[in-house]
């Protein structure tokens, strides 16, 4: 077999979390992946899927996803196996930073004649820091949109040539630190292409499936992405995703779009592939009503049977939920208060009202939506532990009122980091957080402690790292207690929460008492190995209560093979 021209690999938030004691906590509970983030960005798809589609062999291996799958499996070993021509490795999120610096030094001690590039939010954000501090990395592609820069990166390293020219790279020479312009940042997406075959044709080639999972639950819980836009025009304060961030970091001035036409052809061929969810990324009214009205138009020409799950990041009236209806079989809406409380909501960029928020919800609802989800937050700016006490009797009144009618609120802390590149990030005081690491290495540091309270790398002014874990374990019995007297979850289910949630807050103390030593080692919390390992994960919420369809990955292999006899 003809050695990859690429590998992108994708590291667990911590290299060596098997043999670590870690309370990881609820910071995955709302999210497809497990604690250890083994979700990989959907940019390694349309990367692998650019370079591929202009000849490039480009191989996904997902390490997290390994590493859980079976506790023989050496990524050590599995590196070493490895070859390329260069190696990739994503570190979009700062939850990764640690997992990722392992993983370059791994593959760099295998493969020392070999490139490491990295990419991604945070490595962009820390580009200079990477290649200063790291001699393993040795390249970093910044921005948001490194699909072409990423071929003229694979050209300039199969033929040997100079660097200069290749856009959105920082790079070392002659032990300096080069950095190229952040010039490419285009202004559509209608050149990205995703191809959905990729996974599949890929699984066959090398003969890995669990390697190019996008997450360990995909199997059970498949799902698949749409992008409508990369940029944002909203500011949440904590967000290195916010309008500001882009602005500052990605260089992007404005969100670029993908054409309803395109958006819909993905959301199509995504359903070729994989019987289950597609969920589009992003508001499709950010780009004003008529791009939403296309879309759905083209949506509705193309007769889509998957659920398609939206996103609304402000409230919307009546007629859109109708039209939503009138251009969908089966679809379900995600939202974001993050609180009840208007002025706490505000102060984090969402300066919306309760009550919009309250018909937002009726109208999906009343127009048939599967499900209405709303996700509310700890750790935010001016939200005291009495304020989340207010959100749970907030949620207990909303359930009340939408009694039956597939309405789904959900809480979790902000965790475990204060994004690098956000507002909060940059500018602390003015919003109230105090932020307790800086660097790539204090992040790393902060990954390896043994309970999550000691991995979030900020508090605030109104609540100490303390007060974040009491009221998120306080918050998730009350809404527990709430969805069980409502008939939401059976008595089992909500027991069972009960329990973990009860066990987790007792596992938490043991671990204070014992870092509260002078000189505490790992030997010395490895007796709560297995619990912590046992509470990291569904703690304050059956994971389950997230699954938007009841099909597994085997429910959609007639469509996969539909589609590699049609080459599609």
């Amino acid at each position: 077999m003809a050695v990859p021209d690429l590998v992108l690999l994708h590291p667990p938030s911590v290299m060596d979390f098997r043999k670590r004691t870690l309370l990881m906590g609820p910071v995955s509970d709302l999210i497809p992946s497990t604690p250890v983030f083994d979700m990989y960005p959907i940019g390694f798809t349309t990367m692998a899927s650019h370079l591929e589609s202009r000849g490039w062999e480009v191989r996904i291996a997902n390490v997290a996803t390994r590493m859980l799958a079976s506790s023989r499996f050496d990524p050590d070993r599995f590196v070493r196996s490895l070859d390329a021509a260069m190696f990739g490795i994503d570190l979009h999120w700062m939850p990764h930073v640690q997992g990722a610096l392992e993983l370059a030094r791994m593959v760099k001690r295998h493969h020392p004649d070999r490139p490491v590039l990295m990419g991604g939010f945070s490595a962009s954000y820390y580009h200079a820091d990477l290649l200063r501090g790291h001699p393993e990395v040795d390249f970093v592609l910044r921005g948001d949109s490194v699909e072409v820069p990423l071929e003229r990166l694979s050209e300039a390293v199969e033929k040997g040539k100079g660097l200069e020219e290749v856009p959105n790279l920082t790079w070392r020479l002659d032990g300096s630190v080069k950095v190229n312009p952040l010039s490419h940042v285009p202004d559509s997406l209608d050149e990205v292409l995703i191809d959905y075959g990729l996974m599949v044709r890929k699984v066959l080639r090398y003969r890995d499936l669990e390697g190019h999972l996008p997450y360990r639950n995909w199997k059970s819980n498949p799902m698949s992405i749409a992008v409508s836009v990369r940029g944002c025009t909203h500011n949440c304060v904590n967000c290195a995703g916010s309008c500001d961030s882009f602005g500052r970091n990605f260089g992007r001035s404005s969100p670029a779009y993908r054409s309803p036409r395109l958006l819909a052809d993905d959301v199509a061929r995504a359903e070729e592939h994989v019987k289950g969810a597609t969920f589009v990324v992003g508001d499709i009214r950010q780009q004003g009503r008529k791009y939403a009205s296309e879309f759905l138009a083209e949506l509705r020409r193309r007769k889509v049977r998957n659920e398609i799950v939206l996103e609304l990041f402000t409230p919307c009236d009546a007629a859109f939920a109708k039209e939503v209806s009138a251009s969908l079989d089966r679809f379900s809406v995600q939202m974001s208060p993050e609180t009840h409380d208007e002025v706490v909501r505000k102060a984090q960029g969402k300066p919306y009202a309760n009550v919009g928020v309250e018909r937002s919800a009726e109208a999906f609802l009343d127009a048939g939506c599967g499900r209405f989800d709303l996700f509310f937050m700890i750790g935010l700016p001016g939200q005291t532990p009495g304020s989340v006490e207010g959100t749970v009797r907030y949620v207990e009144r909303l359930y009340d009122r939408f009694r039956g009618k597939r309405l789904f609120p959900f809480i979790s802390p902000l965790a475990p980091f204060l994004d690098p590149g956000g507002n909060a990030f940059e500018h602390p005081e003015k919003h109230g957080f105090k932020v307790l690491a800086r660097t790539l290495e204090e992040h790393a540091q902060l990954s390896t402690m043994p309970s999550w309270k000691y991995v979030l790398n900020y508090e605030t002014r109104w609540m100490t790292r303390d007060q974040i874990v009491d009221a998120s374990y306080s918050a998730g019995l009350g809404m527990n207690d709430i969805k069980e007297r409502m008939g939401l979850i059976p008595r089992d289910t909500a027991e069972r929460t009960r329990s973990r949630i009860m066990a987790a807050r007792e596992l938490s103390g043991m671990i204070d008492a014992v870092v509260s030593k002078d000189g505490w080692n790992e030997a010395d919390l490895a007796a709560l190995r297995d619990s912590a390992k046992d509470l990291s994960e569904s703690t304050v919420c059956e994971k389950e209560e997230l699954d938007w369809t009841d099909n597994s990955f085997y429910a959609s292999i007639p469509r996969m093979v539909g589609s590699l006899l049609r080459k599609r």
